[in-house]
This record gives structure tokens, C-alpha cells and sequence, in this order.
């Protein structure tokens, strides 16, 4: 069965010959396990999350990977300036450097707004710039028609609606202390990245659309305890902007499916993104509180398809062992894989201290014990 199909059908909540399988990797990690391999492919298709650099399609067919990504550009009137501190600037306006492993933000361009209307004057970049979809067309075409692969939409710019404004534009503090005290304010950010949000779907999808299977959307809005907000200000402040953005995908581009990142404890919000035109929910940490693989399955899993759930903080950290990997992917492929509706992939990135040995052992074991019918 070829990827695509397996995907379509997995989705569908139907058994493929095996579950999908996907790709999610620190860049550092990818490094270490490519030159264990000893890999010299050309590295020329995009890959990451949090961050943009090179992968080769050796390493992804190594891997048994269904999908392949296809990116917007930036702008190319964008001019990237770098600070004294080291921090360098994007064209939405933050700024930000490495810190360890991640490009984390240090200046936040709406820190000190305080009046609706300084929100509402603030310019974004041009989302309709024809740099943007240089190529991007051509590419999925390509993957579409000459590949047997799922094709991923990674929209530009920043996701969501309310993680821009909290991690990027605004600041965490002070968007938290927003919502509650100046709420007008908020719901004026939230409102300004959902033009953005809804214009640069707008540009992918109807330029690119009928080459794509799926596309990557998120906003974080849990921790490993619980969520950021109670499900109460989520229902009146962020899910009315979701249904907006996520309706709008499903209306252009009926056949794409919505796969929705939030990392940590947001069961409590499944329902909503539901309800908001979710297809796919991704990461679903296993270890947050409230996220077990098998409650998600009995409560969720006739409505929604599941990406992600290997462990990476025990399993797959320095402290796992080969043999905990394969208990991992056994725990969450007897869980979530009956009947489809399943993605096996890291549960986010996976991290520098899981050695090759073991995502080579991920993946690969995967491969094998994903076949239908799942029998333990």
C-alpha cells in the first residue's frame, strides 16, 4: 500500500496494512543519526518544526516515513538584521537567538502596547508577496503526482491564534495578565493573528491546495500538568478564532485534513478542537496529566485520528533502553492503532539524548509490529 493511501485510510478510521508512520526531530538529533549512518545523500527538502533546515530523502526512506512537507517561503524582500546580543530580527516583527537547542524570542514587538488601536495600526508582512510561493507549487505538485507520499502544508509565519500572541508578539506574562485584566486588548492581538493566519492559508491553500493531504496547524495551550487557561476563557476568547481559521482550510480545500499541535495536558479541550474541524491531534504527550492512550482512544477515538505518543521523556531519553522503546511502541500502537485513526511519530521533537541506536529502533520496530491486524 502506498503512503498516501495508508494515510487516507488510516484517517478515515480504517485498518491500512500499517500504521503511518511520521518524522518529528531536533535538528542536533537528525545530525547524530545521519553520520551514525554515515548518510551523504543531498540534503534538499525542508524539514523541522520549530526550526528550518535540509533533510535528505535517503534518511526519510530509512526511516519508513509516509509524509513529506512542502514550506512557504519568507518574503524575499525580507532582510534578516542581527542585534549586539546576537538576536536577530523576522519579518513579523520578534526577534529572537538560540538558546541550547531552540531559536527562543527576546524581544517581543507588542510588549508594550496598550491601546487596541496601536494592534490594530501594527503592519504585518505582505502576505500575498509572489516570493512566497516560489516553487512551493511546483514541489507539490511534484510530491503529489511523481511520489507515493502524504504531502504536509506548513503554512508561513507564526501558528494560532493565541500562541503568536503570548510566545512572539506579546509576551507570555503579560498576555496571560491580558486575558483577564484587559481583555479587549487580547481579543484585539488574537483578532490580528487571525487576519494573518487566514491570509497566508488563503495564499498556500488556493494556489497549492489540490497537491496537499494535510496541513500542519497549532497553538500550544497546555503544560504537562494542565492547561495554560481554563477550558471556560479557551470557549469564549480562543475557540471562536479557531473555528474561524480551521473552517475557512476546510472550506477551501475539502479534502485536507487539520492536524493541530498542542503539547501538554489538553484533554479537557479535546471536545472543542473537535468541535473547531480538527482532523488530527498531535502530540498527545503520553506522560501529561489526563493524556493516556487508551481513555483518548474509548472517549475521542471515533471523531479524531491521533499523531504522535511515543514517549520521549523516559523511553526514548538517556535513560530508556532499547528494550523500554519497544514496550513504548507497543503500549501505544495496542492503544490507539485498532481500527486506525492512528500516526505513530515522537511525541514532539525528539531530543540529542536519544541516541541513533534508539531511534533507529523506533522506527524500525515500528515498521514491523505497526501491521494490521495489531495482535499482542
Amino acid at each position: 500500500m502506498k503512503s498516501r493511501e495508508r494515510f487516507h485510510k488510516a484517517v478515515s478510521h480504517e485498518e491500512p496494512d500499517r500504521v503511518p508512520i511520521d518524522y518529528w526531530t531536533t535538528s542536533a538529533a537528525y545530525i547524530e543519526l545521519r553520520d551514525h549512518l554515515g548518510i551523504t545523500a543531498k540534503e534538499d527538502q525542508e524539514w523541522g518544526i520549530m526550526e528550518a533546515w535540509k533533510i535528505s530523502e535517503e534518511m526519510l526512506r530509512r526511516l519508513h516515513v509516509d509524509f513529506r512537507r512542502v514550506y512557504m517561503n519568507l518574503s524575499s524582500s525580507f532582510e534578516m538584521k542581527t542585534y549586539p546580543d546576537g538576536s536577530t530580527d523576522t519579518e513579523y516583527g520578534f526577534r529572537g537567538k538560540y538558546i541550547g537547542l531552540y531559536w527562543e524570542v527576546t524581544h517581543f514587538p507588542w510588549a508594550d502596547f496598550t491601546e487596541v488601536e496601536q494592534v490594530e495600526e501594527y503592519e504585518w508582512p505582505y502576505a500575498d508577496d509572489p516570493s512566497r510561493m516560489e516553487g512551493v507549487v511546483e514541489w507539490a505538485k511534484y510530491l503529489h503526482e511523481e511520489t507515493p507520499y502524504a504531502v504536509v502544508g506548513m503554512v508561513g509565519g507564526p501558528w494560532g491564534v493565541f500562541e503568536i500572541c503570548e510566545h512572539y508578539m506579546r509576551g507570555f506574562d503579560r498576555f496571560l495578565i491580558d486575558l483577564v485584566e484587559n481583555t479587549a486588548l487580547a481579543e484585539a492581538m488574537m483578532d490580528k493573528a487571525m487576519e494573518l493566519a487566514l491570509d497566508m492559508n488563503r495564499v498556500l491553500l488556493d494556489e497549492a491546495g489540490d497537491y496537499l493531504d494535510l496541513v500542519q496547524v497549532g497553538d500550544d495551550l497546555g503544560h504537562q500538568d494542565g492547561l495554560i487557561m481554563s477550558p471556560k476563557m479557551y470557549r469564549k476568547l480562543v475557540k471562536p478564532r479557531h473555528k474561524k481559521i480551521y473552517g475557512d482550510i476546510h472550506k477551501r480545500t475539502p479534502n485536507v485534513k487539520i492536524l493541530f499541535h498542542s503539547c501538554g495536558a489538553v484533554e479537557p479541550l479535546i471536545g472543542d478542537l473537535i468541535d473547531v474541524h480538527v482532523d488530527i491531534l498531535n502530540p498527545i504527550q503520553p506522560l501529561a496529566k489526563g493524556m493516556d492512550s487508551e481513555v483518548l482512544k474509548e472517549k475521542y477515538g471515533d471523531r479524531l485520528s491521533f499523531h504522535g505518543g511515543i514517549d520521549l521523556q523516559r523511553a526514548m531519553s538517556e535513560r530508556g533502553t532499547l528494550q523500554d522503546v519497544r514496550s513504548e511502541i507497543d503500549t501505544r500502537l495496542k492503544a490507539l492503532a485498532p481500527g486506525g485513526g492512528y500516526i505513530l511519530a515522537p511525541a514532539h521533537n525528539i531530543q540529542p539524548d536519544s541516541t541513533p541506536e534508539k531511534i533507529l529502533e523506533m522506527f524500525d520496530y515500528a515498521e514491523k509490529r505497526g501491521q494490521y491486524p495489531i495482535d499482542f
